[in-house]
């Protein structure tokens, strides 16, 4: 007696294919409950996250994402098997479809291996710039902000992983606490303009005492990490030329971040104060008597 022509095949065939569907939808709803419930435990009832707590959430979302898929591919293995034997002739045109995320995947695989950032860190990547404030197996998401005084934008940008596989990433992350802050005092010209030079410098020596200890330290243990001598983070000042003979002073300091328009702001007073002191104008006024 042949079964399955009282159709005890097809039904037995299709209790085990709802049988896996509801084992498969009680397994996603289970990992998702346990991801929602690490990343409470994890956020707390601080309003702000701090980088580490970033980054704890950042590898439970990973960690649940890699368990779902591999999970599903596992399970439902012999199904796909057989799937893919009988979509042979779409396997092309189902490649095409899914590059992008193929890609993105495997940039997530590069970041990872490379282990060129992390979440929390400072990076840079073709014409962004920001924070890495999350990250997946298909995007990071990065808080922008401006490269030049790293002063945050508002905006959060979420970037494609298969970024990472043709766009070389540059880590600004020791710039989070200290920068090399480089600026341009630009003048006429004048009579003893080294004389300016010194004044400014003085200036920025004064200011940087308080910070002397500190900054040295840091710059020891970023050179230390990164296995490179930086530049000496003591203030310089250097008197060069401009366009149609004009002066501009240069000015470099290693400082706190939060410090840097402070200490510009130093350098600019002690200049103004030293050109005010002057008995004469700049070039091509009339010359001014002291009293």
């Amino acid at each position: 007696m042949n079964p399955e022509v009282y159709g005890v095949k097809s039904d037995l065939t299709a209790w085990i294919v709802n049988e896996k569907v509801a084992i498969t939808v009680g397994f996603v709803l289970l990992v998702l409950l346990v991801r929602w419930v690490s990343l409470r435990v994890i956020r707390g009832k601080g309003g702000y996250l701090s980088d580490a707590q970033r980054q704890r959430m950042s590898i439970a979302r990973s960690s649940t994402t890699i368990a779902i898929a591999l999970g599903l591919i596992g399970y439902w293995l012999p199904e796909i098997e057989n799937f893919a034997f009988s979509i042979a002739a779409f396997a092309v045109a189902i490649v095409i479809a899914t590059k992008e995320l193929i890609l993105c995947l495997g940039g997530g695989l590069v970041r990872g291996l490379s282990g060129a950032f992390a979440t929390g860190d400072w990076i840079e990547i073709g014409p962004h710039t920001g924070e890495v404030v999350d990250r997946d197996a298909f995007t990071t998401k990065l808080q922008e902000f401006d490269r030049v005084e790293f002063q945050y934008t508002g905006r959060l940008i979420t970037l494609p992983n298969s970024l990472f596989l043709t766009t070389p990433v540059v880590n600004h992350t020791f710039r989070k606490r200290y920068i090399y802050h480089e600026f341009t005092i630009h003048s006429e010209p004048v009579p003893r303009a080294l004389e300016a030079q010194e004044v400014i410098q003085s200036a920025m020596d004064v200011a940087w005492a308080d910070l002397k200890d500190v900054a040295e330290r840091y710059a020891a243990m970023i050179g230390q990490r990164s296995g490179i001598v930086l530049p000496d983070p003591a203030p310089e000042v250097h008197l060069r030329t401009a366009e149609f003979g004009k002066f501009r002073y240069t000015v470099k300091v290693f400082c706190p971040r939060e410090k840097a328009a402070e200490m510009e702001q130093i350098a600019i007073a002690a200049w103004i104060g030293w050109v005010e002191a002057q008995p004469w104008q700049f070039a091509g006024t009339n010359p001014v008597t002291p009293e």
